[in-house]
């Protein structure tokens, strides 16, 4: 049977863990007035256990357990290796007692069917393997737990890491330390010294506290991609042009252009903008999937013919003097041009560096 839940804390908690009080499975806290259970050493097995008799808990948990589908399997059958072995015993002392000779069953040589810690047959062989467990800088570990695959020979590593462990010939050893890589070799038919290795897991320790929620995951479909078009609007001449307003067509959604010209509206493949500009010719740019980025060019509006009705008059027409300073103004007026246009561009640079 499988069972898949998503763990979520949609609310989280700002206490402090570490000024809780200890509890026999996590901690109190004393402002909800609840206990909060600590699951980060738990597997994924023991969480779901935990909260499918647990529903509305609380706990501390790594972010690497949260926002990730969790399933909980069950392996039906018993095995019954363990179960076999334990009867080797009887049958063994059995054999040994002395049997009168009317007793057929006494004359049959007993034979071992090579299972369990009792499997000690003639096929069969008592090791011993030792060594020392590092890691992979070759400093020793201590409590690495070591735990044969057919015997159930258990040892631990001591605090220089040395182990030594009695198992039958060709059973396999398995090495498990918490936050390693677990570790498996393989025995021959004769007693070794193996020196073993093992690596660090990467483990980015992020905690989060606060109420759990579990949900089951359900697949959102998104039925469209959306993206932001920019771009910059100019006139025939090149100058850009600000105020202009960009629409996307058959919708209320819009925007303007800054001071110089620049523009940004989310879109999403298939939108048709529509730009316009008070003296200039309205245009439509539908957007592609290619590039999200569009410059424009408006030119200017072309006005139809104008008839007039009414009476004619007319005034004489004299030529206006000239100013006889007109070019001293106009290269001032370029001057100051130049200058309004280095101090907008400094402006510009130092906007960026703050940014």
């Amino acid at each position: 049977m499988k069972k898949s839940i998503t763990i979520r804390i949609p609310e989280p908690c700002h206490e402090d863990w570490a000024k809780m009080t200890t509890t026999e499975k996590g901690k109190f806290c004393g402002v909800c007035t609840k206990e909060v259970f600590d699951f980060t050493s738990k597997t994924d097995e023991e969480v779901v256990k935990f909260l499918s008799q647990n529903k509305n808990a609380c706990g501390r948990l790594k972010k690497s357990q949260l926002n990730r589908e969790v399933k909980l399997e069950r392996k039906s059958g018993q095995s019954f290796a363990p179960i076999a072995a334990s009867m080797l015993l009887p049958l063994t002392l059995l054999s040994n007692n002395p049997k009168t000779e009317t007793n057929s069953l006494s004359e049959k040589p007993m034979i071992s069917l090579g299972i369990g810690r009792f499997s000690n047959g003639l096929d069969r062989i008592q090791i011993v393997t030792e060594g020392i467990v590092t890691d992979e800088n070759g400093v020793p570990l201590r409590n690495v737990e070591i735990t044969s695959n057919e015997t159930g020979a258990r040892e631990w590593t001591n605090k220089k890491g040395e182990y030594r462990i009695v198992t039958l010939d060709n059973e396999q050893l398995e090495f498990k330390l918490k936050n390693y890589i677990s570790k498996e070799i393989a025995l021959s038919n004769s007693s070794k010294t193996i020196a073993v290795s093992m690596n660090r897991e990467v483990i980015i320790e992020s905690f989060m506290l606060g109420k759990i929620a579990p949900t089951i995951e359900k697949p959102v479909k998104k039925d469209s991609i959306s993206n932001f078009t920019k771009g910059v609007v100019v006139d025939d001449t090149g100058l850009p042009l600000p105020g202009a307003n960009i629409k996307i067509k058959g919708t209320s959604t819009g925007t303007q252009t800054d001071f110089d010209g620049n523009y940004s509206i989310e879109t999403k493949p298939g939108d048709v903008l529509v730009f316009s500009y008070v003296g200039f010719e309205t245009k439509e740019i539908s957007v592609s999937k290619i590039t999200n980025i569009v410059n424009l060019e408006m030119s200017g509006a072309m006005m139809g013919e104008v008839v007039i009705t009414g009476g004619i008059s007319y005034n004489d027409y004299y030529e206006p003097e000239k100013d006889p300073n007109w070019y001293e103004k106009a290269k001032a007026a370029y001057k100051n041009t130049i200058k309004f246009r280095k101090l907008k561009r400094a402006r510009k640079k130092a906007a960026r560096k703050n940014k």
